[in-house]
C-alpha cells in the first residue's frame, strides 16, 4: 500500500521500545567462557586479536543447545584498523566507497560452523558476524504518565553471531576477522546440539511448489495480515503488542508481514518537515549531499525563502515520534549540532536579537522557525565557511524520555543551513560524555544501522519465535530518497534531477548503490537470519512491476541470501541459480504496486533466486475490475486465485522450471472505485465477509491472503459474540492444519453442482483417497445478511470425479461456524462410489455453508494383510 490512505498518520516505522533481556557480554551471567586460542595468518602483518569468546550454551538444559534454537557467540575483535565496524571489509569496492575516508573503512567478522560427523572445514557453513550495542530495560512512564518501554544505550559494545544448528550432534566453530591490516582465525571450538520438535526454517516444498514447508517436511499454512511502515509494533512491544501475539497464536494466526525499511535509509525519517510534504507517498527526506573541501557527504537541509517558509525544503525539521529516545531523570545532557551556515540573515521580528539555526526541545512546534516555540537549547548558529557546532546543556529534570526536538532557522529573514549530524549525549563531567542516545546521529544513513532500532527487532523476532509467529520482512523501500542521491556511477547527485530508479541500479552491477545494499542485506542475515520465524526478504513494498532492473535487483538478493552472505559463489548474469542449502536460509521475492509480472518475471528462468511469487491487490487497485467482489468475498479470493495460478503455471510449465507458492501480500474489501474499506463491514456482527474470504482458500489455487485493515478484525464480534474475529481463523485452521497439502497428491477437486447457487471448492488426493471441500450457498454474502436480504435455503448435489468404483469412504461434515474450538465433532455418514468413480454428496436446505473432509475406509482385516505382507 503506497497512498497516506492506507498508511494512516505519516511517519517512520518501527518499535521503538524492546522487552528487557539480560545484556550478552563477556561477563554475563550463564555464559560459556572458550578458549582464546588463535592463529592469525601472516601474523607480521596484523595485529588483529579476536577475544573474550562465550556461548549461551548455558541458557539450556545440559548446556546443549536445542536443533533450530539460538547459538549466540560473543566476543570482541582486538586492534582492528577499520573505522566503521558496521560495513564489510572489500579490498576492491566500487567507485564511491573511497577507502580513504575512515568511514568507508569495514571489517569482516564471520564464524565457520562444522556439522558433526565433518572433518573438512572447507564443509563448514560460515554466518557473518554483526557489531552489537547493548540497551538497559525498563518500564517507566512518559510525559503523559504513559507506561513506556525506556530503552537506555549502555555504551557496551561486543561482537555477535547468531546461528541456528539444524542437526543434533557435536559441532565445531571457529571465528575469524579481516580488515586492511590483515586477517586472524581461532582455533576450533566445540558446542553440542540436542534434538527438538522445532520444525525448522520454511522453505518452498520439494514436491508440490505450491506449498511452502518446513524443514521437516510438514506443511506451512499462513495466516495473517499485512502491516504497514507504523506497524507492528509502534513501540512498547511487551506492553502493547504481546496480548496481541498471544491472541494470534491462540486462533493459529502466524504469519505477519512488516516493514522494516526505516532501519536502514531515509524512507520514514525520523526527522518530519514542519508543513509535513510527502514526495509520492513518502515524507519528504530533505537530504541533501554537500561538498565541504574534497569531499561530498549527505546532510539535512533546512532553508528559510525571503517569502517565508515556502521553499522544497522546510525551515523547520523535528523528531515525529513521542518518546523516541530514554533519559535519565535529573541529568545533564549536551546537544550538539553539526552545521554549515548560508547567507543566513536576520533578525525577522527584531523584538527577539536572537536568530540563526538553533536547536530546541518541547512540544508540538511545527513552526519552531518562528521565536518562542520551544524550549532553545544550543546557541544561535549563523554563516561559517566551516563545519561547525551548536552546543547547548539540557536538564532532564523529571524527565524519562527526550522530549521532542527541533531544528529550525528561527527568526532569520532569509537562510539555509546543512545538517551533518545532530547528537544527544550525557554529561559527565571534566569533558566526559556518555553514549549516543540518539536513534540516528548521523545524516550519513548509507553508513550505519542504528542499533536502538536494530535491538528493538531482536525484540519482535523474539516475541515471533514465543509465539509460534512467522515474519515476512519488507527490507527496504524503492522510493527511498537515499538512493535518489547516487548516481548510477557512484558519485552523489550534486545538480540536476535525482536519480529517480537509483535504488534498482544497472542490472546486476556491483555499483555503489549495490554494494550498500549487499552490506545491509548481509547485517540482516547476521543479526536475525539465524531465526526459523523470518518466512522470508521481501526486497521493497510495491516497486516497479515492469522494470527489469527491479526483476535483476530481486534475484540478486536472493543470490545473495542463498549463496553469497555465506561466502558461498554463485555465477553472475541471468539464469544463475544458487544451489547452495545453508541451514539457516530464508525466501526471497518482492512486491508490486499493480499487475501479476508471471511472463516477464515470476515463470522467467532468467530469475531463478526468487522463491515465491507475491501480487497486492485490493478491489479498486486490482485488474479484474468487478464490482461483485464488494460483497461477494468468496469470490473475490477464487478469481484472483485462479487466475494468479493459472498465469504462473503456464509460464513455468513453457519455461521447464517448477511453479511457485503465491501470497496476496495486501489486500482488502474496500470499493471498486475507492480505497477505502467498506464501512458497512461494521455492520457485520458475525465476520461472514471474513468467514467467506479465508474458507474459499481451500481452493487448488493456493494463494494466501494476508489482510491490510486490521481494525474491524480486532474489535468487531464474530460468532463467538466476543470482540475479535480471530475465532474465524482458529475454525478454519483446525480443518485445514492436518491436511498434508505438500505430498504432491492434492489437485483441484473438479466437482459439479447441480444447482447454480452452490459453490463447491477444494482438493482432492486420489493416491491417497482423500478429499476436501468447502461448500458454500452463494447468496450468503455479509451483504446480503446486513440488507437483510432473502436468502433461499438451497438443496443439491457435488460430484466429484475419480475415485475407486464401489469403495466405502467416510464424509466428515464441518460446522463452519463452530465456537466450541477444539472439540469439533463433525457429522459423519459412508458413501460409496458410484461405478464410474463418481462420489456424489448432497445438501439440503443450505442457507450458509459447510464443510467436508473425505476418507477412504480401510477394511480392519487390511492393515493386518499388509503388516503380514
Amino acid at each position: 500500500m503506497t497512498t497516506q490512505a492506507k498508511r494512516g498518520r505519516p511517519g517512520i516505522f518501527f518499535i521503538l521500545i524492546a522487552v528487557g533481556v539480560a545484556l550478552l557480554f563477556p561477563a554475563a551471567l550463564g555464559k560459556v567462557t572458550f578458549a582464546q586460542t588463535q592463529t592469525p595468518v601472516n601474523a607480521n602483518a596484523t595485529n588483529l586479536l579476536i577475544t573474550n569468546i562465550t556461548a549461551n550454551t548455558a541458557d539450556y538444559s545440559d548446556n546443549k543447545v536445542p536443533k533450530y534454537a539460538k547459538l549466540e557467540i560473543t566476543f570482541q575483535v582486538k586492534n582492528s584498523v577499520a573505522k566503521n565496524f558496521q560495513l564489510p571489509y572489500d579490498p576492491n569496492p566500487p567507485h564511491g566507497i573511497d577507502l580513504t575516508y575512515p568511514k568507508h573503512q569495514g571489517i569482516s567478522v564471520d564464524a565457520l560452523f562444522l556439522p558433526p560427523g565433518q572433518a573438512d572445514w572447507a564443509k563448514a557453513y560460515q554466518q557473518p558476524a554483526f557489531y552489537y550495542q547493548g540497551f538497559e530495560d525498563q518500564i517507566k512512564k512518559n510525559r503523559d504518565n504513559l507506561d513506556r518501554e525506556w530503552n537506555y544505550p549502555t555504551g557496551e559494545f561486543a561482537w555477535k553471531v547468531r546461528f541456528a544448528p539444524n542437526v543434533p550432534g557435536t559441532w565445531q566453530f571457529k571465528l575469524k576477522a579481516q580488515d586492511a591490516s590483515g586477517f586472524t582465525e581461532t582455533a576450533a571450538q566445540n558446542f553440542t546440539v540436542a534434538n527438538s520438535s522445532n520444525p525448522g526454517f520454511i522453505k518452498v516444498s520439494a514436491i508440490d511448489s505450491r506449498y511452502f514447508e518446513f524443514d521437516d517436511g510438514t506443511p506451512f499454512h499462513g495466516l495473517g495480515f499485512a502491516y504497514g511502515p507504523n506497524g507492528p509494533p509502534l513501540g512498547n512491544p511487551a506492553l502493547n503488542y504481546e496480548p496481541d501475539f498471544q491472541v494470534f497464536q491462540q486462533n493459529h494466526i502466524n504469519l505477519l508481514r512488516v516493514w522494516i525499511s526505516s532501519i536502514y535509509g531515509v524512507a520514514w525519517n525520523r526527522y518530519l518537515g514542519g508543513r509535513n510534504l510527502y514526495d509520492g507517498y513518502l515524507p519528504r527526506s530533505a537530504l541533501l549531499p554537500f561538498l565541504s573541501g574534497n569531499r561530498t557527504t549527505m546532510a539535512m537541509f533546512l532553508d528559510y525563502e525571503p517569502e517565508g517558509d515556502t521553499g522544497w525544503f522546510d525551515a523547520c525539521r523535528f523528531e515525529f515520534w513521542d518518546d523516541p529516545e530514554a533519559v535519565k531523570q535529573n541529568t545533564n545532557y549536551r546537544l550538539r549540532i553539526k552545521y554549515r551556515g548560508v547567507a543566513i540573515a536576520g533578525p525577522r521580528n527584531i523584538a527577539y536579537p536572537n536568530y540563526g539555526l538553533v536547536g530546541k526541545l518541547g512540544g508540538w512546534n511545527p513552526n519552531c522557525y518562528e521565536p518562542d516555540t520551544g524550549a532553545v537549547v544550543t546557541n544561535y548558529g549563523l554563516n561559517n565557511s566551516d563545519w561547525q557546532y551548536l552546543e547547548g546543556v539540557w536538564n532532564s529534570g523529571s524527565n524519562n524520555f527526550l522530549p521532542r526536538l527541533y531544528l529550525g532557522l528561527e527568526n532569520v529573514t532569509v537562510g539555509a543551513a546543512y545538517v551533518d549530524s545532530v547528537s544527544v549525549q550525557e554529561d559527565l563531567g571534566n569533558g566526559q560524555y556518555g553514549p549516543e542516545i540518539m536513534i540516528e546521529p548521523s545524516m550519513e544513513y548509507e553508513l550505519y544501522f542504528p542499533q536502538k532500532e536494530s535491538y528493538a527487532l531482536d525484540k519482535l523476532v523474539e516475541l515471533a519465535e514465543k509465539h509460534s509467529i512467522y515474519l515476512k520482512l519488507v527490507l527496504m523501500d524503492k522510493g527511498d530518497n537515499l538512493y535518489g542521491k547516487i548516481q548510477d556511477n557512484g558519485d552523489f547527485v550534486t545538480s540536476g534531477p535525482d536519480n529517480t530508479d537509483g535504488f534498482y541500479g544497472v542490472g546486476r552491477t556491483v555499483n555503489k548503490t549495490r554494494w550498500l545494499q549487499q552490506a545491509w542485506w548481509r547485517y540482516l542475515q547476521a543479526r536475525w537470519g539465524y531465526s526459523p520465524n523470518i518466512h522470508s526478504w521481501e526486497l521493497t513494498n510495491e516497486g516497479d512491476p515492469f522494470n527489469s532492473n527491479h526483476y535483476a535487483l530481486t534475484d540478486e538478493l536472493g543470490k545473495y541470501m542463498h549463496c553469497r552472505a555465506f561466502n558461498v559463489p554463485v555465477g553472475s548474469g541471468d539464469g544463475t541459480k544458487c544451489a547452495f542449502d545453508p541451514p539457516n536460509d530464508h525466501l526471497v521475492t518482492t512486491s508490486f504496486w499493480h499487475s501479476f509480472p508471471g511472463e516477464q518475471f515470476w515463470g522467467n528462468p532468467n530469475f531463478p533466486n526468487v522463491d515465491y511469487a507475491d501480487v497486492h491487490a485490493y478491489i479498486s487497485t486490482g485488474w479484474k475490475n468487478d464490482s461483485s467482489y464488494e460483497s461477494d468475498t468468496a469470490r473475490f479470493h477464487l478469481d484472483y486465485s485462479a487466475d494468479v495460478r493459472s498465469n504462473i503455471d503456464w509460464y513455468t510449465t513453457q519455461n521447464d522450471i517448477p511453479t511457485k507458492p503465491v501470497i496476496r501480500g495486501e489486500t482488502g474489501i474496500d470499493f471498486l472505485n475507492q480505497q477505502e474499506e467498506q464501512p458497512d463491514l461494521t455492520l457485520d456482527t458475525q465476520g461472514i465477509w471474513l468467514h467467506n474470504f479465508l474458507w474459499s482458500m481451500l481452493d487448488a489455487g493456493a494463494m494466501s491472503e494476508l489482510y491490510w485493515w486490521k481494525e474491524n478484525i480486532k474489535n468487531q464480534p464474530g460468532p463467538d459474540g466476543q470482540p475479535g474475529l480471530y475465532e474465524i481463523y482458529h475454525n478454519f485452521y483446525n480443518f485445514i492444519g492436518p491436511v498434508p497439502l505438500n505430498n504432491g497428491s492434492y489437485h483441484d477437486a473438479a466437482t459439479t453442482v447441480s444447482n447454480p447457487n452452490l459453490r463447491a471448492v477444494g482438493q482432492k488426493d486420489l493416491v491417497h483417497n482423500k478429499a476436501y471441500l468447502w461448500i458454500q450457498n452463494t447468496q450468503h454474502t455479509w451483504r446480503s445478511v446486513v440488507d437483510n436480504l432473502a436468502i433461499s435455503p438451497i438443496s443439491g448435489a457435488i460430484t466429484i470425479p475419480g475415485f475407486q468404483a464401489g469403495q466405502a469412504y467416510t464424509v466428515a461434515w464441518w460446522n463452519t461456524y463452530e465456537t466450541n474450538l477444539g472439540s469439533e465433532t463433525p457429522t459423519t455418514e459412508t458413501i460409496i462410489a458410484q461405478p464410474n468413480g463418481d462420489i456424489i454428496l448432497t445438501v439440503s436446505n443450505l442457507v450458509n455453508d459447510t464443510a467436508v473432509k473425505i476418507n477412504v475406509i480401510i477394511p480392519i482385516f487390511l492393515p493386518i494383510l499388509l503388516k503380514e505382507n
